[in-house]
């Protein structure tokens, strides 16, 4: 019996380390997408802020909270960001586990817990910097607690109020199943009519302590509800496909299509089945025939449960729910199969009940029934972690896109403007301001980026309920195109980071006047399901260069004028900008031509910095510059942090991009022009940091 017991438990420990192995995999290697940089954001800010922020949104504040005390200890990467939620994700494995076994047998528990270990859906949202495996968990304990005091358990009364307040602070979703526990007590009722006294008046005390916690944050919640102040993004989704994705995201997650693996979902909704229909008391028989009622809690065998048994309450808990959000979408599109994840821990105890009676009864299809689960979950995961439709949105790349191309006077555009909490996790330098469009009137003089978020046009009043911090505002054409007009006229170049731009500007407004009123120089996609833009548009009023003697140089490009200042402190960057022309007729399909920055030591003839890159961008190469016109080029060179103070040579070189081979110049004095020579210096900050001077090179 001993040796038995410690088996069973090194194989539930093996199953719960196999789990999270696979939550541990590839843990924050993506970057993360904008729900994620919501959460991300919001961890950061002060509380009162953080929760002024969520009654401004659609989500309650417990999940952020928690996520802000988590990142004062371990940070805000992406990895500590998202092992908050494996954490939790970890937990349902042992929680599936724990309650299979009170709520049916040992070896049911045993496959309860590998299938929640290896499920992708689970593997999915336990990587996911959201309140999703948190919200997963405080529900498992509601309806545990719920069943606890249905079998007249008098202390499980104030575990059931606190899981169920608890999980609508952390998810308004949870109601559902709370909506759902009701309905199920009533079948309960009805189905033990002598046995009401016993739980009933404490099941309706139950319910009005819960509702008093929440009265605080009840009135958010409602409004919040009626009134939305974000735009509708969700449409409705006929319930035949709500019930195939649900299905097909419970059964092996949403890194699948239900056309690959529809025969699979046809054996698991079998095996669900027959874990609803099977009798409790048939599994409750170890392999030597030895009954294990004894193991459950008193009231807790299959006797005085009516029409409510076991199955029947996990298949209530887990259906119910889904089955409310579809209703509640006749009234306002509720559905998305993420929301599905809550309810889903019963699910698989329920398979598992289907799968250890079949074993048991009839092996051979058992061991063909594990191994088409294995054969669907191995395909799932596999593209889970390799297939690009999968892959997040690469939000990180975007910003730091920019960030590595955006110079001193240009703008930076978030379209959608509510998507900044993306731009402001990955880009970590100062800003200027962070503003709405139609709120900009005039250039703030700053050596750092002017972030602009545009507006809902065409937006409901109602949005971000008329507030001027929130996220979400309405506008209109006619003040977008005033406001767009305005920095245009002040910003040379303007970036703009597109996504979601659809909900913002459904029409595509500001795509249509950026294309008619700007030079397009840039345009990069980046992967994920949301189509991640980032453009470069340059204003057609552009400064004029300083009045230099011009440089001509083979190619028929000339260097009209340039600036750079005379100092910067090393580890910074070295900002120039440089006014090119082309004079001859190039021909369209002739290499496009590069530009090449070089800092020098000159007593040591050493090359201290480089940078090369095209003179605009890449979709405004040299052969299709309009000719006779002057362009304007910013360029930045990064100063190494450790180079000595002293005076280093600046050179320009322009070469053909074909053959690396440098552009003479015509006036017959080499293929290099000096720029300027440049006073490199100490950070100001740094002895006020009691940094030493970087020593000599």
């Amino acid at each position: 019996m001993k040796h038995a017991l410690w088996r069973h438990r090194g194989l539930c420990t093996g199953i719960i380390s196999v789990g999270f192995a696979l939550r541990l995999y590839r843990l924050g290697a993506q970057s993360l997408w904008y729900d994620e940089t919501v959460s991300a954001y919001l961890a950061r800010q002060d509380l009162p802020d953080l929760v002024r922020h969520t009654a401004h949104d659609i989500h309650p504040p417990a999940y952020y909270i928690f996520l802000h005390y988590w990142t004062r200890l371990v940070g805000d990467s992406e990895f500590a960001l998202a092992f908050f939620s494996l954490i939790f994700g970890v937990l349902l494995i042992a929680l599936a586990y724990r309650l299979a076994r009170r709520l049916l047998d040992q070896q049911t528990a045993l496959w309860s817990a590998f299938l929640v270990a290896i499920s992708p859906f689970h593997l999915w949202y336990s990587q996911e910097v959201r309140m999703y495996t948190l919200v997963a968990v405080v529900g498992v304990l509601t309806w545990w607690y719920a069943w606890r005091m249905l079998q007249g358990e008098k202390r499980a009364m104030w575990y059931y109020v606190l899981a169920a307040a608890g999980g609508l602070y952390v998810l308004y979703y949870s109601a559902f199943l709370i909506i759902a526990l009701q309905l199920a007590v009533l079948l309960y009722a009805i189905s033990t009519r002598g046995r009401i006294r016993d739980w009933l008046p404490r099941w309706i005390v139950a319910q009005v302590l819960v509702v008093a916690l929440y009265i605080p944050w009840l009135p958010i919640a409602w409004r919040q509800a009626i009134d939305p102040p974000v735009p509708p993004w969700r449409s409705f989704v006929p319930w035949h496909l709500a019930f195939v994705e649900t299905w097909s995201a419970f059964s092996f997650g949403q890194s699948v299509q239900w056309e690959q693996v529809w025969p699979l979902l046809v054996m698991v909704g079998g095996l669900f089945i027959l874990g609803i229909l099977v009798r409790p008391e048939s599994l409750h028989r170890d392999r030597r025939g030895l009954s294990v009622e004894s193991r459950l809690p008193s009231g807790q065998g299959s006797c005085g449960l009516g029409a409510l048994g076991q199955p029947i309450w996990l298949a209530s808990i887990t259906l119910g729910p889904v089955f409310l959000i579809n209703l509640g979408s006749l009234l306002t599109p509720l559905y998305h199969v993420r929301y599905a994840f809550v309810y889903s821990p019963p699910f698989y105890i329920l398979v598992a009940a289907g799968l250890t009676w079949l074993m048991r009864r009839a092996r051979f299809a058992g061991a063909l029934s594990m191994i088409a689960l294995l054969l669907g979950t191995g395909i799932s995961i596999w593209q889970l972690h390799t297939h690009p439709a999968y892959a997040a949105d690469d939000l990180r790349g975007a910003v730091r896109f920019i960030a590595a191309r955006w110079r001193p006077g240009d703008a930076i555009l978030i379209h959608a403007g509510y998507a900044y909490p993306a731009f402001l996790y990955y880009y970590r330098e100062p800003l200027t301001a962070r503003m709405r469009l139609d709120d900009y009137r005039s250039p703030i003089i700053s050596p750092y980026p002017l972030v602009l978020q545009s507006g809902i046009i065409g937006g409901s009043t109602s949005l971000g309920w008329g507030d001027a911090a929130a996220d979400f505002y309405p506008t209109t054409e006619t003040d977008t195109a005033a406001a767009l007009a305005r920095v245009l006229q002040d910003f040379p170049r303007l970036w703009v980071l597109r996504i979601y731009d659809t909900v913002a500007d459904e029409k595509g407004f500001v795509r249509r006047w950026l294309a008619e009123h700007t030079i397009p120089f840039e345009d990069q996609r980046f992967s994920g399901p949301s189509y991640v833009r980032v453009q470069g548009f340059m204003s057609h009023v552009q400064p004029a260069p300083p009045p230099l003697e011009p440089v001509a140089l083979e190619g028929d490009i000339t260097l009209r004028g340039w600036t750079c200042p005379a100092e910067t402190p090393m580890g910074s960057f070295l900002d120039v900008v440089l006014w090119w022309e082309i004079t001859g007729e190039q021909p369209t399909q002739s290499p496009p031509y590069a530009v090449s920055l070089k800092l020098w030591n000159v007593e040591k003839q050493v090359l201290i910095a480089q940078q090369d890159e095209w003179p605009l961008g890449s979709l405004l190469l040299t052969p299709e510059w309009p000719r006779q016109t002057t362009m304007r080029h910013p360029m930045r060179l990064y100063i190494p942090g450790q180079l000595s103070p002293g005076r280093y040579r600046l050179d320009l070189q322009v070469y053909d991009s074909a053959t690396i081979r440098p552009f003479v110049r015509k006036d017959g004095r080499g293929n290099a022009l000096t720029l300027t020579w440049v006073t490199v210096t100490v950070p100001a900050h740094s002895h006020l940091l009691g940094h030493p001077a970087p020593p000599p090179l």
